[in-house]
């Protein structure tokens, strides 16, 4: 947490940084201060990853709720034995599996906005 911390505050005006913290609303888009996306029509489809031994998977998770309860469509998928990251070392076995999902996922997306007449950038169950 500390470098994700540090990372934060270098990506953040100092200001702002230390007035909000780690629920900065760039930062924390599910948190406290984030916007009310449930009115949104056309806020695309979301394919949300956790990994298993991510330090940062309750935020994933949260993340994913928070589409969830604003009535978005979105997807989870867990990889429980990978780390963050994972996904950026080819020689994962699992690495090359998400990236397959993600293919597959986009190629469905596309199938639903060609067949909305193209103007529908997803679904919003």
């Amino acid at each position: 947490m500390d470098r994700s911390d540090w990372l934060w505050k270098a990506f953040l005006p100092p200001t702002e940084a230390a007035e909000a913290g780690r629920d900065h609303a760039a930062i924390n888009v599910s948190g406290p201060r984030a916007a009310d996306i449930s009115a949104l029509d056309r806020f695309p489809a979301t394919l949300v990853f956790i990994g298993g031994l991510d330090g940062l998977q309750d935020w994933q998770r949260r993340y994913y709720d928070w589409l969830k309860s604003s009535r978005k469509e979105a997807y989870l998928v867990e990889y429980p034995n990978m780390s963050h990251g994972f996904y950026l070392f080819p020689e994962v076995r699992e690495s090359r599996e998400l990236i397959s999902q993600v293919m597959e996922f986009v190629h469905k997306q596309c199938k639903v906005a060609r067949r909305d007449g193209g103007d529908s950038v997803g679904n919003t169950n």
